[in-house]
């Protein structure tokens, strides 16, 4: 498979040109020639995700936390300059999509933590830069639900408002929002304090944990859609 065609999937699919976003969406480290056989998928664009990915055999590492954030790499040095020699001496391109991989409904880790939590009546919540990235819903039986080492508990009926992540500065508005249960992956200490100042519920299962979700999703629709032989590092 072409690594273009790809990323013009990757790229309709996630609606990246619709986001404004601090991540540089898109192919952020390119390689020498175009043949794909192998996508991996991992949370961060890490040395470790790299060097797992090179082992694994790929030719693409796909990453929800790239490594070109606003204006970009201004100096290869420390972190920087390993990650990409080690995707450089690999011949790994690596492509980071962020926001628009929280927002989409058919693979983004917020859609698809509501339909784990087997939430009902999901709406979109939560504007950030001029999107929509998280949502709200109703719980539609009683259960503990575990997202990574942390279980959530549910009762039928209750409003979840979820964004994964570190979202804490939403509590808040979850609670102006009618919910229950605020699903999160971490929040700072002001964070937390505000959610208790209204009274809001707020479960922090872990950045990491959360933002899981969509690239296991990520990685199965692009197998189902396109045919590309996929691996999770």
């Amino acid at each position: 498979m072409k690594l273009t065609k790809i990323l013009d999937w990757f790229d309709g699919l996630l609606k990246v040109g619709d986001f404004d976003d601090v991540s540089n969406n898109g192919l952020q480290i390119a390689r020498e020639g175009d043949d794909v056989r192998l996508v991996a998928f991992a949370v961060d664009g890490s040395l470790k995700s790299v060097k797992a990915a090179a082992a694994a055999g790929a030719q693409l590492l796909v990453v929800h936390h790239g490594i070109s954030w606003g204006g970009g790499i201004r100096r290869l040095v420390g972190g920087e300059y390993a990650v990409v020699k080690a995707a450089m001496d690999a011949n790994l391109a690596l492509a980071g999509y962020h926001l628009p991989l929280d927002a989409n409904k058919k693979v983004g880790n917020n859609w698809e933590i509501a339909r784990h939590l087997k939430l009902a009546k999901v709406k979109p919540a939560f504007p950030y830069h001029g999107n929509v990235i998280g949502l709200v819903g109703c719980a539609s039986r009683s259960g503990e639900f575990m997202i990574g080492e942390t279980g959530i508990s549910l009762r039928c009926g209750e409003k979840v408002g979820v964004c994964s992540g570190g979202a804490g500065e939403f509590a808040v508005g979850a609670k102006a929002l009618g919910c229950d249960v605020f699903v999160t992956g971490e929040a700072n200490w002001g964070e937390q304090v505000a959610a208790e100042n209204v009274g809001m519920k707020m479960v922090c299962a872990g950045h990491y944990a959360t933002e899981t979700f969509g690239v296991k999703a990520l990685s199965r629709e692009l197998g189902r859609a396109l045919g590309v032989k996929t691996a999770m590092v």
